[in-house]
């Protein structure tokens, strides 16, 4: 069935990654000659000037060899001018959907590729990999995009099909996924969480509209937000906090309160930079810590920040790496921050108590660090790439990473969730347009 039942995928795409691994390195491209977007990235040079272009130009899609060397010959000049004006046109500062930097110039950008990457290829990656049980599970509509997952407590995993505007239930037991329809129609859901009474709280994007669906009477409730959001989080006492994606000048975040029905919104601390440029800071993520503090960041403004609702009171950080691109953090049960440095390839840590950063780089060169989520249960990290089809493990009280191969070429995790019950971690692979057809993955490590 198109929309009902998926079976699972061939076993070629259920693998265990470990055994002979554990010996020493090997190639990570043993089933793709291709390299990944990573190991073209590392031929630019490092600095601001990448970090930047890494922020611009990697959003939505891997920089990998479709795009380098379409059918195995290198842009010119002119080509990759070209490219750079098209996807300005789709993303630019001054369009729709703003999050290209205002200062990307096509002419600059073309010669700087030219002169790093003319005649060179990367080299092969080796790396020491963990063991883990990957599967992989189709998405009935083969170029949605699935943006986000969430796991509820019988083990479900909740998928927001962004492009085909349903969401799907996956039960794991059997690889069924079925789909609940949205109250709006092309609401375009893009971001999930699931309450303590076991309803979700989704975003829908297109339609401006707070969502909560009920699954034991399969009904929905919404709430106009007057924005288009990115992140939804929930905070102890049932509010369901949003944050404008684009807004800049006020940067807002607002909150729905279910027991009255009320949204109130509140600016943001202007951008010094950003806040009257044309595509502004791009609000990210936002989470409740355990204290109730709402702690929010900024893609292009490079800012942390934390609001306090009894007293009002914002309280800005900058990163420590400049143009670093802060993505979709996490908060330990201590109220410690875990935040991807996207474009500074870091996993940066963040003390609220002594307001220290630490950094740590992550063991492959711009592997994209996309999203962090912590398994509170275990005590330890992950993190979902969106250029290395890798994702990493990392202890807080050893300060090691293990990394895990993804079975699937241009696998960008956009998401990922983990089930605090069993360990599983869900993978939300979020290319668009993608190399391959849209799935979420299970990961197990062993």
């Amino acid at each position: 069935m198109r929309h009902g039942r998926l079976a699972l995928l061939p076993l070629p795409v259920l693998v265990i990654l470990g055994g002979l691994v554990l010996l020493g390195a090997v190639p990570l491209r043993a089933q793709s000659a291709a390299p990944p977007s990573s190991a073209w990235l590392a031929l630019l040079p490092d600095g601001v000037v990448k970090r930047q272009f890494i922020i611009d130009c990697t959003n939505c899609h891997q920089f990998d060899t479709l795009v380098t060397i379409p059918g195995g010959r290198e842009r010119s000049r002119e080509e990759w001018a070209a490219s750079v004006t098209k996807m300005l046109g789709y993303a630019g500062a001054t369009t729709g959907f703003p999050i290209i930097s205002a200062g990307r110039d096509p002419d600059s950008t073309a010669a700087w590729l030219v002169r790093h990457l003319a005649g060179r290829r990367p080299a092969p990656l080796t790396l020491p990999l963990g063991q883990a049980e990957i599967t992989e599970y189709e998405m009935p509509v083969p170029t949605d995009l699935p943006h986000d997952v969430a796991v509820d407590s019988a083990g479900q995993v909740l998928i927001t099909g962004m492009f085909s505007h349903v969401m799907y239930r996956l039960d794991p037991r059997t690889g069924e996924m079925s789909r609940v329809e949205l109250p709006a129609p092309r609401g375009g859901p893009r971001a999930v969480e699931v309450d303590r009474q076991g309803q979700w709280w989704v975003l829908l994007g297109n339609a401006g509209l707070m969502a909560r669906y009920a699954p034991a009477s399969g009904r929905w409730s919404t709430w106009p937000m007057g924005m288009y959001p990115h992140s939804v989080a929930l905070d102890a006492d049932g509010g369901a906090w949003f944050n404008g994606h684009f807004t800049r000048d006020p940067e807002q975040i607002g909150v729905v309160d279910p027991a009255t029905g009320r949204v109130e919104t509140f600016p943001v601390p202007a951008h010094p930079t950003l806040a009257r440029t044309p595509g502004g800071p791009i609000p990210y993520e936002i989470r409740a810590a355990p204290d109730g503090t709402l702690w929010g960041g900024e893609l292009q403004g490079n800012r942390i920040f934390s609001f306090q609702r009894a007293t009002r009171r914002f309280e800005t950080h900058d990163l420590p790496t400049p143009m670093s691109g802060p993505r979709r953090f996490d908060i330990d049960g201590t109220g410690t921050l875990w935040i991807p440095a996207y474009s500074a390839n870091l996993l940066v840590r963040f003390d609220p108590s002594s307001r220290r950063f630490t950094e740590f780089p992550l063991p492959v060169r711009d592997a994209l660090p996309y999203v962090v989520r912590v398994d509170h249960r275990r005590e330890v990290l992950w993190i979902g790439t969106a250029g290395a089809d890798l994702v990493f493990r990392f202890d807080p009280r050893t300060l090691a990473f293990t990394a895990y191969r993804l079975p699937s070429a241009g696998a960008l995790v956009r998401h990922l969730a983990v089930d605090p019950a069993s360990g599983d971690v869900w993978l939300a692979y979020g290319a668009s347009p993608g190399r391959i057809t849209a799935r979420v993955a299970r990961l197990r490590a062993r």
